[in-house]
């Protein structure tokens, strides 16, 4: 699924700030520091997993760098926790997935959240509702992909989604236990690509019993997310979204506008610019496996010369 994987509406949002307390962020808007001056602090907020606590401190690190006081709250919850605490200007910068979060905010929209080109103006429009902006897009996309073996593509010589139909009916996709009923799964799949596999395969998302499924043959596709990095180890073959089912889950940094200076867009731009899906993955895989983000994105920062 797009992540975050949520379906609270944004009354959820509201009850969750009303449990949990968030002192409220500067009003005033950021200026780059000066010696001696007393500026607002930019609170960053990002949700509840691995990638988004990567850049949550992704973006802590390089405006602290650009000489910009910060606060880091990871980990808050769901998109709609986190929204919601931009709403209420308990935060006022997150990261997140441009298809994704217009699809949330606005969801009789979703047609135009499958293209970039289409997808950033619209929900431009949504967040200026909330009083917030979305900046530059990064080139790392995280999004759902089906995948198979070589030796499948190979066989039934597939490159894109649509190459499945002939074939399809002899295959059991694996996915998440709510991929039949999900519209940038397999019910997608059927509406969009008319897709009728043979079966299904229950499995995890994007995980070890997904992967285990499509090695020893008990599916023959499988849903992965885009920055998994099991798909170039296993040698799997991604197929194209050639009708564009799944959203364009771009990178994007969600901003206050109070705290939309030329300044802090020039320096979370110029991280956007360099995070590619290649970088993010192997970002996510180190924090996994390390259990600390914030030194993982501190070293890439560095290593690409903005830390």
């Amino acid at each position: 699924m797009p992540r975050p994987r949520t379906a609270l509406a944004a009354t959820a949002a509201l009850s969750l700030l009303s449990t949990v307390v968030l002192a409220p962020s500067g009003a005033a808007a950021a200026q780059p520091r000066h010696p001696g001056a007393s500026l607002p602090t930019i609170v960053i907020g990002s949700e509840n997993f691995t990638e988004e606590i990567v850049l949550g401190n992704l973006y802590n690190d390089v405006l602290e760098h650009a000489g910009f006081k910060t606060k880091l709250r990871s980990d808050l919850g769901t998109r709609a926790y986190v929204d919601g605490a931009m709403a209420h200007k308990a935060i006022d910068l997150f990261p997140d997935y441009a298809g994704s979060l217009l699809a949330y905010l606005k969801p009789k929209e979703t047609a135009l959240a499958t293209r970039l080109s289409t997808d950033l103006p619209a929900l431009r429009k949504a967040l200026a509702v909330q009083g917030a902006s979305a900046l530059d897009p990064a080139p790392a996309i995280d999004t759902n992909v089906f995948v198979v073996t070589k030796a499948t593509a190979n066989k039934y010589h597939l490159k894109t989604i649509s190459d499945l139909k002939p074939v399809a009916s002899h295959m059991v996709l694996a996915g998440p236990p709510e991929c039949p009923q999900y519209a940038y799964c397999l019910k997608g799949l059927e509406g969009v690509y008319h897709l009728h596999f043979k079966g299904f395969a229950s499995a995890d998302e994007s995980g070890p019993i997904t992967l285990a499924d499509l090695k020893n043959g008990k599916a023959q596709v499988a849903e992965f997310f885009s920055t998994d990095t099991a798909i170039l180890q296993g040698g799997f073959v991604e197929l194209k979204d050639n009708k564009h089912l799944e959203p364009a889950d771009h990178i994007i940094p969600v901003i206050r506008k109070s705290f939309d200076t030329p300044a802090v867009a020039t320096a979370l731009n110029k991280l956007s610019a360099k995070l590619t899906t290649t970088a993010l993955a192997n970002l996510d895989v180190q924090a996994s496996n390390n259990h600390d983000p914030a030194l993982d994105a501190a070293k890439w920062l560095k290593h690409v010369g903005l830390g």
